[in-house]
């Protein structure tokens, strides 16, 4: 029964049907063969070779960078490491001045100490001299004002 519904539409419809392969069937694959040439070598060559040449300088830029880093990573430890030691030297030669000025102060104070110490026994002994001559003096003058008291008490 299909069969024959299909046989009367073809008859009815008679050439240019849904299934006739006449000249129109190769000539539009050849346009289409034409068109995917024209669009292949006109748009999407230039394009894919404009893409190419993209994805090449994005690569190269990228390994380029990566190499900077790597390159800056190496320089950074680099000067960490320089300055870690120059911190230490620094610190070192701080701790060996902080110590010798503390001798040469400690040198200068016992320097000091001693000229006061002299200074000081010379006064002292200088203050015993005068309060040796001043007694001296005084049992003199006792004397003669205890002479001159018994001279007038027997007179």
């Amino acid at each position: 029964m299909f069969f024959e519904i299909f046989q009367s539409l073809s008859s009815t419809m008679g050439a240019g049907g849904l299934f006739d392969f006449g000249a129109t069937l190769p000539l539009l694959a050849i346009q289409f063969l034409i068109l995917m040439f024209v669009l292949n070598t006109i748009l999407y060559n230039p394009l894919l070779t404009v893409m190419n040449e993209r994805n090449e300088y994005i690569v190269s830029n990228l390994t380029k960078s990566a190499k900077l880093i790597a390159e800056t990573n190496e320089i950074k430890t680099t000067y960490e490491n320089e300055i870690l030691e120059a911190r230490k030297a620094a610190q070192l030669e701080i701790t060996q001045c902080q110590k010798s000025y503390k001798e040469l102060f400690d040198i200068e104070l016992n320097k000091v100490q001693e000229r006061y110490d002299s200074i000081l026994a010379e006064y002292d002994s200088t203050l015993a001299n005068e309060k040796a001559s001043a007694l001296t003096k005084l049992e003199t003058e006792i004397e003669s004002i205890s002479e001159q008291i018994l001279g007038k008490i027997y007179v």
